[in-house]
């Protein structure tokens, strides 16, 4: 017993899953951009912070002619005037040291560096110093003229710019994260929608196959026209090509019905058939098979056929028939870059029996033009016309001549041979076929093949 094939994921989890990756890479490489950019924000605004320290601790500082610095101090609310605020500021160099009121309670862990008058030093916090510091150097003159020199500096504590990228970094994620939900399931949204139609289409095959439907008949996106033409071609040509079987069975049936009856009937009266009239009555009837499913095999459709050039055909058709009919003018005129989606086969057994009928039954002049329809679609058709300068066929005669069972040679020998066949291929194409009088006075005979 034959396990059934295993499923492909689904679709639409597979889709999900996509949709996933890239909302997540994309956010996630959003978010890793914003926060260097936050943390680089950050850090200038530390730099102008210390440096702003500094500034404030000038614009405060006055060095007595004793050496000792004295300092008018900051607004209340600065944080130079808050002990272990986290914002620290001193100075120091050729004179005594001074450190602002947030230092107290607090050791200061900085090295008293030099630095060269109008330098500055900034270093970050790190394994060679806890804080981050701005250090400045510069000349101070004394009243008496001397001039000194001094490095001010301001450093401030690490945890308070962590707590700042800490905090934006907590929101920068948790609003990532939120839009990275609305964009997935907008997302999902959008892909339900085409899977939506896709399960449509699976709904009326599935009617298709349980006999509830003939064909897709449910409005498509453009995108899917393909897809429900196509299908709906190959159902077509499904059933086209059952009954074609179908008819080639029951024509089969009715011709050997006579001769098995006549047999039988023999057999029964145990009357001895002659072996040479029974070979004859097989022979006989193995023709008859043959011929019928050669005819079958002939007017069977296929779907999806490849472009085919069509003036070469024609040119060969033409050219193979000149010599047989010596006495006769054949003319074609169709474009050398025309092509149909129709088979090779098809076109020679119509262009065949067309052909051969207006060589015989015309006055010496045939004529054969193929064209476009004027119907568009995404399968080309063709147009063929053969016109003849004989006597002619009203509608009624030409009419009789495409029934089925009705023989040609019923009205003359081999008159109209072959247009059962030439009918029976134009209605697999869901074609037409129709007979006018000719510019000649003659028949002329349009089919119309269209493919889908």
């Amino acid at each position: 017993m034959m396990n059934p094939p295993d499923h492909a994921p689904s679709l639409l989890l597979r889709l999900t899953a996509s949709a996933l990756v890239v909302v997540v890479l994309a956010l996630g490489l959003i978010g890793l951009v914003v926060d260097r950019a936050f943390l680089a924000a950050e850090r200038a605004a530390l730099d102008e912070r210390l440096e702003n320290t500094v500034f404030t601790v000038l614009a405060g500082l006055e060095v007595e002619g004793d050496g000792r610095l004295e300092w008018a101090g900051a607004p209340a609310e600065s944080l130079l005037m808050q002990p272990q605020s986290g914002l620290f500021a001193g100075v120091y160099g050729e004179v005594d040291d001074w450190l602002s009121p947030s230092t107290l309670g607090v050791e200061v862990p900085l090295e008293q560096t030099p630095v060269a008058r109008g330098g500055e030093i900034r270093q970050q916090a790190g394994v060679q110093s806890p804080w981050h510091v701005y250090r400045r150097g510069l000349g101070w003159e004394l009243p008496d003229g001397e001039i000194i020199d001094l490095v001010v500096w301001a450093a401030e504590s690490p945890e308070r710019m962590e707590q700042a990228v800490r905090g934006f970094r907590t929101n920068l994620w948790r609003w990532l994260g939120l839009a990275a939900a609305v964009l997935l399931a907008a997302q999902l949204i959008l892909l339900a929608q085409p899977l939506l139609v896709l399960r449509r289409v699976a709904a009326e095959v599935s009617d298709i196959e349980g006999g509830r439907r003939e064909q897709l008949s449910g409005r498509y996106p453009r995108e899917l026209a393909p897809l429900t033409e196509n299908l709906n071609a190959l159902l077509a040509t499904e059933r086209a090509n059952v009954e074609q079987y179908s008819q080639a069975l029951g024509d089969l049936a009715h011709s050997l019905k006579t001769p098995l009856a006549v047999l039988n009937a023999r057999a029964e009266s145990s009357e001895t058939i002659p072996a040479q009239e029974l070979r004859e009555t097989v022979g006989q009837m193995q023709v008859r098979i043959r011929d019928e499913l050669e005819r079958a095999a002939r007017t069977a459709r296929r779907t999806l056929l490849p472009p085919l050039p069509l003036h070469p055909q024609a040119e060969k058709m033409v050219r193979s028939l000149g010599k047989l009919y010596t006495g006769v003018d054949f003319t074609l005129a169709c474009d050398p870059t025309l092509k149909a989606n129709i088979a090779e086969r098809d076109l020679v057994e119509i262009l065949g029996n067309l052909l051969e009928n207006a060589a015989k039954y015309g006055g010496g002049k045939v004529r054969l033009a193929m064209s476009t329809p004027n119907r568009s679609g995404r399968r080309r058709g063709v147009v063929i016309e053969v016109a003849d300068n004989g006597p002619g066929l009203s509608a009624e005669e030409f009419e009789k001549l495409l029934q089925r069972g009705m023989r040609g040679d019923q009205r003359a020998e081999g008159q109209g041979l072959g247009l059962a066949i030439v009918q029976r291929i134009v209605d697999s194409y869901h074609g037409t076929i129709r007979a006018s009088k000719s510019e000649w006075g003659g028949l002329q005979v349009m089919v119309e093949l269209r493919p889908g």
